[in-house]
């Protein structure tokens, strides 16, 4: 049976045995880890967008009487980054983009989906600030955050620029084997 509804989460994969016909190991632990780790990205993007609320009105976060929204998000991301970990260690999926490790081409994967987001992030920046400006207070902060995708951008090209390398120079081809 198979279900293409969204809303209907699929468990069976928790449920299936391994050869010896032994339920996984520690399987629903992870399971429930996963749901934990998608509940606290949840929080996260709230906290943030609180944040982003409390910032646009001026407020602060060292006043005494002020809720300490970016001091959360900062714990925020590091239970994620905790969760996602434990995760990763119990050899589960953790969630849609934190992914396997690093060892190998997970790196590089990870490095290549991190591109693929940052120059769509990069476009989508650019085709705001294409129109032209009527005096919009957010133009500069946009300007900013297309210069940091850009710059995150360039690292990004960097570091797969290493892994390439280092792959090639462990390759050995034969003569002329790369002329075609």
């Amino acid at each position: 049976m198979s279900f293409n509804d969204p809303r209907i989460l699929d468990l069976t994969a928790f449920d299936r045995h391994d050869d010896d016909h032994r339920a996984r190991k520690g399987a629903s632990d992870l399971h429930m880890l996963r749901l934990a780790l998608d509940l606290q990205l949840d929080a996260m993007l709230l906290t943030l967008g609180a944040v982003a609320h409390a910032e646009s009105r001026g407020a602060d976060d060292g006043d005494g009487d002020a809720v300490p929204w970016r001091r959360w998000l900062m714990e925020d991301l590091e239970l994620a980054r905790t969760l996602a970990v434990a995760l990763v260690v119990g050899e589960a999926a953790p969630a849609h983009g934190i992914g396997g490790g690093f060892p190998g081409p997970g790196r590089e994967k990870s490095l290549d989906n991190l591109v693929a987001r940052y120059t769509s992030m990069e476009k989508l920046l650019a085709g705001v600030l294409e129109r032209p400006p009527h005096g919009e207070p957010w133009r500069a902060t946009v300007q900013e955050a297309q210069a940091r995708c850009r710059g995150r951008l360039a690292e990004l090209h960097e570091h797969r620029k290493e892994i390439i390398a280092a792959a090639a120079a462990r390759t050995e081809f034969l003569p002329g084997e790369l002329l075609g």
